[in-house]
């Protein structure tokens, strides 16, 4: 029995020992554990202070951009900003020489050089007054001035060559966040600190409050009582003079709305506007909306620049002249004693207090404030120089193949995989149920009211005809350039009349294998449907004959880049008139210069909407915030007059006409066939076979896909081919 307790006791001896080693275990762990969540923070903020700190790098960085925004314009301000700097240092020594003058009067109590030396400083006040508001003015309109070459040299680069598509699609590194925030605000608050930090010149509060207990402590309540007396008096005469400034702000604002709209739309929209090759003309409409606020601006500043004349008067000089009348009380009325001091005291008075009207309010020390300027300023520059540096990356960005991942290079490790390539003439689908092509969303058949643009459906068929030859007529001078791009360290580029794809591996910007070694040709006039599961690469590659994404490998045949149009489901609405939804990203001059007339326009929207109930409710040159005023049916149907405006040899046609009824429909495919638009439909529907020749189909598996024929006999689109 006793051997028993022995072990008992030494059992619980070693329950009591584990716990003890557990319980100090695992508060090591758990110390360690902050410890390095501590430092990984600290690492942070040192990571974040570098950043924004005042060292070598923001020094270069800050000389690079100044090369950016000094411009011969902006040199011409700092010079009359300079001299206006030295002019008021000039007026100071004057001022003060007055001032002297005056304490001499004073002194020997002469009426007659009293009343001369307040003239002389009510006469400087003038152009004191004129220089400092144009100092604010000047250096207001420096920061303007900086600001809109700052933001024209970013949209060069932004907008060029795709490089916003690249900035919001690609991901990763090289994604840039909060692109419309470092555009616009960040641009903006750079560009007043470096302003401000040339011609820095701020009155605290403080002296407002030294000046009215040392007037009260020499005048008593009299002298305090005539100062806000008149700062009362001017305040009401501002208040008659000043003009609007309430809504001429807020008429700034709604610019800056507009401005920073313009550029979120391009953000929310910019694979569309790539596929369109619009960057040319969103940089239009940014550009004139940055023209616009600049203008408003400008004016606002120029109103502020004679307000701020006024505050200068009223407020600073011939509130000085007050202060003088104040002074001058105790000593010609005895107030306060003043009639039994002596000279000398008189004297000491005056240079006091005459120092604290004037002089002691300047003597602010700048310097002070110099270190926390330089900090603030240096968290702007690394923003606009972290911009400017993206930007610069993101033109070489897109230009070179992306990796493939580890599971997509499992595959190549195989070999070449067999790739289904079939020329089937099964019609195991016919049979199909057609009931999902009606699908829901889809507008009712128009009821076709009496057209007044078109008579009868012949007269449709022959202006599509001429519109057609017009096209052809245009297009007549196009030559195929012979020189081949190639991507470095992917693919090559050819231009051709066909599309066709020779070893062609595409890859998403992840490293994943969609597609492998694609080996088609697209003649004009093969119309294909591409399907597949989500991810499989249909839209992806239309990215690729698009341009933007790379070519990662083999050779890729295609016409011009003008000669291939993007059509999505839900199509872009450009800011601008309904006429400039049809014809985008073409310009009102461009569309003239083609010779096309609103009246074709009219009849390209006639042929898309033959009830003409878009004509009906809005005029070409009205203006609408169209993604709004439009039903998803009639976005799809202006989308679809938008590339017969075009005619381009190639269309892309991504689910864009799930929102028109089933007759519109027709008459969408038809019109292609007619202007002879050859075309890539993506869609899942049975019921669009009949208007395609071939059928391409993505697998989503290891980059397999299988080309086949529609059988003839379902083809519709022959049969309209074979009509014209």
């Amino acid at each position: 029995m006793s051997s028993e307790l022995i072990l008992n006791k030494l059992s619980n001896s070693r329950k009591k020992i584990v716990v003890i080693i557990f319980i100090i275990g695992g508060s090591t762990l758990l110390i360690k554990k902050f410890l390095k969540r501590k430092n990984k923070k600290t690492e942070e903020k040192k990571v974040e202070k570098q950043r924004s700190s005042v060292d070598a790098l923001f020094f270069k960085r800050l000389t690079e951009i100044l090369k950016i925004v000094v411009g011969p314009r902006e040199t011409f301000y700092i010079v009359i900003l300079t001299f206006f700097l030295v002019s008021r240092t000039f007026l100071s020594v004057a001022i003060a020489e007055i001032v002297g003058q005056n304490a001499q009067a004073l002194v020997s109590r002469s009426w007659r050089q009293m009343f001369i030396g307040i003239g002389k400083f009510a006469a400087i006040t003038i152009p004191a007054a004129i220089i400092n508001s144009c100092l604010k003015y000047f250096s207001s309109i420096l920061a303007l001035r900086f600001r809109v070459r700052l933001s024209y040299y970013v949209h060069d680069a932004y907008l060029s060559d795709n490089s916003f598509y690249k900035a919001c699609n690609l991901g990763g590194k090289d994604r840039i966040n909060n692109a419309d925030q470092r555009v616009t605000a960040d641009i903006t608050r750079f560009c007043e600190a470096i302003s401000e930090l040339y011609t820095t010149a701020f009155k605290p509060i403080l002296d407002v409050i030294l000046f009215t207990f040392k007037l009260a402590s020499v005048t008593g309540w009299q002298g305090p009582a005539v100062m806000y007396g008149y700062f009362a008096f001017s305040g009401f005469l501002k208040k008659v003079i000043m003009p609007s400034f309430g809504r001429i702000i807020a008429r700034e604002s709604e610019l800056e709305g507009t401005y920073r709209t313009a550029h979120q739309r391009l953000i929310t929209n910019s694979e569309e506007i790539a596929f369109y090759h619009g960057g040319d003309r969103e940089k239009t409409i940014i550009n004139n909306a940055l023209k616009n606020l600049d203008k408003h601006i400008g004016g606002l500043r120029y109103l502020k620049a004679w307000v701020g004349v006024f505050d200068g008067l009223l407020v600073k000089y011939w509130a000085s002249i007050m202060g003088y009348i104040s002074l001058s009380m105790p000593i010609y009325f005895g107030l306060k004693g003043n009639d039994n001091k002596s000279s000398e005291e008189l004297t000491r008075d005056y240079i006091r207090n005459s120092q604290i009207l004037s002089n002691l309010a300047q003597a602010v020390g700048d310097l002070v404030l110099v270190g926390n300027k330089l900090t603030t300023i240096a968290g702007y520059t690394s923003r606009v120089s972290e911009l400017l540096e993206q930007v610069r990356h993101l033109k070489d960005v897109g230009t070179t193949p992306f990796e493939l991942d580890e599971e997509s290079l499992k595959f190549y490790a195989k070999g070449n995989a067999t790739l289904q390539i079939q020329q089937s003439n099964n019609n195991n689908n016919n049979n199909n149920d057609n009931s999902n092509d009606n699908s829901n969303g889809k507008e009712n058949s128009d009821n076709q009211s009496k057209n007044k643009i078109f008579d009868n459906p012949k007269a449709v068929k022959e202006w599509l005809q001429n519109w057609r030859a017009r096209c052809d007529e245009r297009a007549r001078n196009v030559s195929y350039s012979k020189q081949e791009r190639v991507v470095q360290g992917g693919g090559t580029y050819r231009e051709g009349p066909s599309i066709e794809f020779h070893n062609v591996d595409i890859v998403s910007p992840e490293g994943r294998l969609l597609v492998k070694e694609l080996n088609i040709k697209v003649s004009q006039g093969q119309h294909v449907m591409v399907t597949g599961p989500n991810g499989a690469g249909k839209s992806s590659l239309f990215r690729i004959i698009g341009e933007l994404w790379p070519l990662h490998s083999g050779i890729l045949v295609k016409p011009p880049i003008e000669d291939i149009l993007f059509v999505p489901q839900k199509p872009y609405l450009v800011l601008g008139t309904l006429r400039d939804q049809i014809i985008y990203p073409h310009s009102r001059l461009q569309m003239q210069a083609r010779g096309i007339t609103d009246e074709d326009l009219c009849k390209l929207l006639t042929v898309v909407d033959p009830a003409g109930i878009i004509l009906s409710n809005w005029q070409l040159d009205d203006e609408k915030d169209w993604f709004l005023a439009f039903s998803g049916g009639q976005k799809q149907r202006v989308a679809m007059a938008r590339l017969f405006y075009h005619r381009p040899h190639y269309a892309i046609l991504d689910e864009c006409t799930s929102a028109v009824s089933d007759e519109v429909e027709d008459t969408i495919y038809e019109t292609c066939a007619e202007l002879g638009v050859t075309l890539f439909t993506v869609s899942h529907r049975y019921y669009l076979r009949k208007y395609h020749n071939y059928l391409l189909k993505f697998e989503g598996r290891e980059g397999k896909w299988e080309w086949s024929e529609v059988p003839i006999q379902e083809r519709r689109v022959n049969k309209l081919e074979n009509t014209n």
